[in-house]
């Protein structure tokens, strides 16, 4: 009986390489996609913040037919207490439209370009439509109905 050299198992380095880079390649593509998901699950925390400030903003204008001009003014508490980890403040103010509510956001990859402002419109029947389409957050990071 011969002595048979046991067959060494493994994987050859042309293998090894050709996988290496398959997963290169998905990772190029994921995680940038990754980071900008991240950035709008971040940005949607100020959208929930933002709900209760709009119905007293409607509460004001409901009850005196004006828009308020400030947080005080709306009984809506100061801007800076909203803050959070990725919110730096809720305020209003008066504008063209008749009122603003501006979300400050603190997230690093927005830079400058960190407020999304929500502009309320009378269309009668007691009804209010918010738009959101103001502000400097880019696109990409906006949520679709708040997109230019």
């Amino acid at each position: 009986m011969a002595n048979r050299v046991p067959r060494q198992g493994g994987f050859t380095l042309l293998e090894i390489m050709f996988t290496l880079s398959i997963v290169s390649i998905l990772a190029m593509v994921a995680v940038p996609t990754y980071l900008d998901y991240t950035v709008r699950a971040r940005i949607s925390e100020g959208f929930s913040l933002v709900e209760p400030v709009k119905g007293m903003v409607v509460e004001y204008y409901d009850i005196t037919g004006t828009w308020p001009n400030s947080n005080q003014v709306a009984a809506v508490a100061p801007p800076a207490s909203f803050k959070t980890d990725y919110v730096d403040s809720i305020s209003i103010a008066k504008n063209a439209a008749g009122a603003a509510i501006t979300i400050t956001y603190s997230i690093l990859a927005l830079g400058a370009n960190n407020t999304i402002v929500f502009t309320p419109s009378d269309i009668g029947g007691s009804m209010i439509a918010w738009s959101c389409k103001n502000g400097t957050v880019i696109n990409k990071f906006r949520p679709p109905a708040c997109r230019i």
